[in-house]
């Protein structure tokens, strides 16, 4: 029982669908971020957006729903292995607009 709960806690500390507060509010507890690429746009489907960050030592894949935040350079998001990470880097601390390309 006591392996079951504790694999249970770790998986639903992994979320993946966030408000566009609750990114800025992560992004912003981190002073060291404001100066570094951190939160990687991959691109948009029908519903959500999809970006990549690293909190701590683990990359997250974070959504955002469509319905909460319009990306101006919308790209397709694709996860097919042969297409590269994500797009451009955006600034969560200003409606997540492009700050520079990814490489």
């Amino acid at each position: 029982m006591a392996v079951f709960a504790s694999c249970t806690a770790s998986y639903q500390a992994q979320r993946t669908v966030w408000t566009v507060q609750e990114v800025q509010q992560w992004y912003n507890k981190d002073t060291a971020k404001a100066n570094t690429n951190c939160v990687l746009y991959r691109g948009s489907d029908t519903q959500q957006h999809h970006f990549l960050t690293q909190f701590i030592d683990k990359w997250v894949f974070l959504t955002i729903k469509k319905n909460e935040l319009a990306i101006p350079e919308e790209k397709p998001y694709k996860v097919d292995s042969a297409v590269k990470l994500g797009y451009y880097y955006v600034d969560p601390n200003n409606r997540f607009v492009k700050i520079k390309d990814f490489n």
